[in-house]
């Protein structure tokens, strides 16, 4: 068996426990005493002071007290001041600067102009707003804010290249900004100055090619004095300009014939226009490649003796005219010439460019009223054996069966010998 333990007692007083001791007790209560004490001066510290450096003054802090009244703060120091915080260690020593907002007083603003106001500060964390205290340190507690009536004005972008040179042969065509128009934002005081914004653009060397440049915006009063914004702002600064550098050319001017007979001879018509060459420009490899320009053509099917034709001027693509000129008059001279009318007999019809594999009958005998024009000489002896009348297979699709084909007219020994109107002749395909 185990033996029973005896309770510990004091040597001095056999049989009594050591807690029942008063000196003991006077010590340990003594010792909890000053643990108490050191715990609330090293973790609680009431009545604390701590100072936070650097806190920005907040302008937009409870702004609507101006706003209300149509103001805007357009000019503001950027600012910093310290802070005096009290209350006990514990609390305090876990604040810093996203727990306050320095603010300017706006509450005395009314109108447009320069105000003194006096900062304030909030403790704006709740859960301990009402267990500190805290001040401004800083002696100068004060800031000057400039009011006024924010507005926005709207201005076109003007394109100014006085200050351009280009090679010769060359010209500026054009220019295009990647803005039409700046929208700039500011106290209505300063914006009732501003009258026009230009982009002056301006390049190092003599211009034989297109370019963009970035140029800056300058803004002008009436006067055309240059404006220094003090408060004003731009939606951008800036501007893309795309200088349209073309070269030019005077070019020949002519004019073009459709159907004709295989073997056109287009001396036989005379003719004078209105104008006789262009001033053209346009992209360098363009105009390099031109020799002359064919303003129009005249279908000779339609052809009219002693008419007049006015023909719009179509240039190729890239390419402008620098002559103000939109038609060319084109009058023929048909003295020396005249028409006639001849019946074609079936044999002097002809087939080109038919398949093998196909048969082509003519069931015409005769195709009638065919009006040939020409040189009067010419004509006079002309007769129907002279004349051809000819299929070209490659004109039209070939199916079996019996169809109308457009044949086209010429004199194989007369070049200047050619058709007015146009004319069919029926035909029965059948395949071999």
């Amino acid at each position: 068996m185990n033996p029973i333990k005896k309770p510990f007692r004091s040597e001095g007083t056999p049989g009594r426990s050591v807690l029942e001791d008063r000196r003991v007790r006077l010590a340990m209560a003594f010792l909890l005493a000053i643990l108490m004490w050191v715990a609330v001066t090293t973790v609680v510290q009431p009545n604390t002071t701590k100072s936070l450096g650097g806190v920005p003054v907040d302008y937009s802090y409870d702004s609507s007290v101006f706003t209300s009244r149509g103001l805007s703060i357009v000019e503001a120091p950027e600012r910093t001041v310290d802070l005096t915080i009290s209350g006990d260690g514990y609390t305090i020593g876990k604040l810093n600067q996203e727990d306050f907002v320095v603010y300017p007083d706006c509450s005395s603003v009314r109108s447009s102009g320069t105000k003194t106001l006096q900062l304030r500060v909030r403790c704006i964390n709740s859960s301990v707003a009402g267990n500190i205290s805290v001040s401004i340190a800083n002696a100068d507690n004060t800031v000057d804010v400039v009011f006024d009536v924010v507005e926005e004005k709207t201005l076109p972008i003007q394109v100014n290249t006085r200050y351009l040179t280009v090679e010769d042969g060359y010209i500026l065509y054009s220019t295009a900004a990647s803005s039409e128009s700046v929208t700039l934002s500011g106290p209505s005081s300063e914006l009732a100055d501003v009258a026009s914004c230009t982009a002056e653009v301006s390049y190092s060397d003599p211009l034989s090619d297109s370019v963009t440049v970035n140029t800056a915006l300058r803004f002008y009063n009436e006067s055309g004095h240059e404006l220094n914004f003090d408060y004003v702002t731009a939606d951008h600064e800036t501007v893309e300009v795309t200088l349209t550098v073309y070269k030019t050319a005077t070019l020949p001017i002519n004019v073009r014939f459709v159907n004709t007979p295989p073997n056109f001879d287009d001396s036989v018509l005379i003719y004078s226009l209105s104008q006789t060459e262009l001033r053209v420009a346009g992209p360098a490899d363009t105009v390099d490649n031109l020799t002359e320009l064919a303003v129009g053509t005249i279908d000779l099917s339609t052809f009219a003796l002693d008419k007049v034709y006015e023909m719009p001027i179509t240039l190729p693509s890239g390419i402008v005219s620098l002559d103000n000129v939109d038609n060319v008059t084109v009058s023929f001279n048909c003295s020396a010439m005249t028409t006639k009318t001849l019946n074609i007999p079936a044999e002097n019809i002809e087939v080109v460019n038919l398949p093998s594999t196909y048969q082509l009958t003519v069931e015409t005998e005769r195709l009638m009223n065919v009006t040939l024009c020409g040189p009067a000489s010419v004509l006079e002896g002309l007769t129907a054996d002279q004349v051809v009348a000819q299929i070209d297979a490659d004109d039209f699709a070939v199916s079996l069966g019996q169809q109308n084909i457009a044949c086209s007219i010429y004199v194989p020994a007369d070049g200047r010998i050619f058709a007015l109107g146009s004319y069919t002749v029926q035909c029965r395909i059948q395949s071999n």
